[in-house]
């Protein structure tokens, strides 16, 4: 589909103030959660501005960076193309350390319309996004989670 992303991004939020210092655009394909950062969203960079370019369907990740060009804010937008229709599925702004994880479910919705999120992984999750992997801070909740199960 030709598209002029900067239109379109631009239609869905007309506050957006559209690559003032910068920002990307990439398709999201797949998740690995053994990377917290935006690595997790697996998936190609493609270009995007303001002329049209052809876009497939699928989901894609838009980064949009605001303010001061040598300190940026940047907020994410999670959105779906098809059929020449963007939709917003999720956003992130003013995006910190660990912010794709925010995304996770989402885009675990959206690649599979099944899924279902166990109690077990939300748990996972929650302490790897508050942990950032530290493997130290790990080991020790590890231990901790293992004192509590033994004393049940």
């Amino acid at each position: 589909m030709l598209l002029n992303w900067c239109q379109e991004i631009t239609n869905l939020d007309p506050s957006i103030n559209f690559r003032y210092a910068g920002g990307w655009l990439k398709t999201v394909t797949g998740l690995d959660k053994s990377v917290l950062n935006g690595y997790s969203l697996v998936g190609e960079f493609v270009k995007s501005g303001d002329f049209k370019e052809e876009y497939s369907d699928g989901l894609y990740l838009d980064c949009n960076k605001t303010g001061k060009k040598s300190k940026p804010k940047q907020d994410f937008r999670l959105l779906r193309l098809k059929h020449g229709k963007l939709t917003l599925i999720d956003q992130v702004y003013d995006g910190r350390k660990n912010w794709a994880v925010e995304f996770w479910d989402s885009v675990s919705e959206e690649l599979n319309p099944n899924y279902r999120q166990t109690e077990a992984e939300k748990i996972i999750d929650l302490i790897l996004n508050r942990t950032g992997k530290d493997i130290k801070l790990l080991n020790e909740v590890q231990n901790q989670l293992d004192d509590v199960i033994l004393n049940l």
